[in-house]
């Protein structure tokens, strides 16, 4: 899914492109990804002559704000990505697939497109007054790059739970937003292992945490901000654990592994991030001996 640093460079590339154009005309390939919170004028009318006013990210949702009270909010999910399309271009030309979720047509600019293959992801077109409706988005946390991100407010936070270190971080109620990527990557800056419980972090590791966020994504913004792709692909292959499991860490040369937590895996470094209880697998032994055999041979 687009993570944060990735939604503040679609951010960043759409809005000087599209704020301020008026749409001349809107569709989708799949109206089930739509969630259509207006009650009249009916899709696409209710789009059609309104301006695009305001462009941006609010925890892992990219906002849309229009003329006339109305906003379009979009949860891209597992795979959902935005496209710009220049006009008169062969994919301009090009049939919609169903995995078009929603498409907004514009006057002498690009056209805006979200394309979500698995169709996971959700379009929610409301009033301004409801939007603090839509699921997960009305009750998003404390967010993570805002100045309301401060060591007091997350030691609030992280004090009230009981569940394990990465859960509490992809909790986007309780911080918006990190998703899988940036999760392995914030613990394994701060050299936490993923099924720590919050509860047993002393202070140290509470603060490490804490620094730990906005550093990882920092950096991240600022590598996706200079290779400056285009908004749909997704830049990853910088990470230093997410998707690295079976290839020796940067930092000691361990075997990265991937761990089961929750409804998801996690990829961590055993040494670098070693484990603070009895594991089913003891990640730390196991790559000790790996690491000797690898000398003797």
């Amino acid at each position: 899914m687009p993570e944060l640093p990735d939604l503040v460079h679609v951010e960043e590339v759409l809005r000087p492109a599209l704020a301020g154009r008026t749409i001349t005309a809107a569709r989708t390939g799949d109206p089930t990804v739509l969630r259509i919170m207006v009650r009249e004028p009916a899709f696409p009318a209710m789009l059609v002559g309104r301006r695009l006013e305001t462009i941006e990210r609010r925890g892992h949702f990219m906002r849309f704000g229009l003329d006339g009270g109305l906003c379009i909010v979009i949860n891209a999910m597992l795979a959902g990505r935005y496209k710009l399309i220049p006009p008169g271009s062969e994919a301009a030309k090009k049939k919609d697939p169903r995995a078009l979720g929603l498409a907004l047509v514009f006057d002498g600019a690009p056209e805006l497109q979200y394309v979500d293959e698995k169709r996971m992801g959700k379009v929610y077109l409301a009033r301004v007054e409801d939007e603090g409706q839509i699921p997960v988005y009305g009750q998003l946390g404390l967010d993570v790059m805002s100045p309301a991100f401060t060591r007091a407010a997350f030691g609030a936070a992280i004090a009230r739970r009981r569940d394990q270190v990465r859960a509490f971080l992809m909790d986007k109620r309780a911080l918006a937003s990190l998703g899988n990527a940036y999760a392995d990557e914030v613990l394994f800056a701060a050299r936490l292992h993923p099924k720590t419980f919050c509860h047993k972090l002393d202070q140290a590791a509470v603060d490490a945490l804490f620094g730990a966020i906005p550093r990882v994504l920092g950096e991240a913004i600022d590598e996706i901000r200079r290779r400056n792709e285009p908004p749909e692909v997704k830049v990853r292959d910088f990470l230093k654990v997410r998707g690295r499991d079976g290839k020796p860490c940067l930092v000691c040369g361990t075997t990265i592994r991937a761990v089961r937590v929750g409804d998801g895996d996690a990829c961590f470094c055993p040494q670098c991030q070693p484990e603070t209880r009895k594991l089913f697998v003891e990640w730390s032994k196991l790559a000790t001996s790996r690491r000797a055999k690898s000398v003797e041979e």
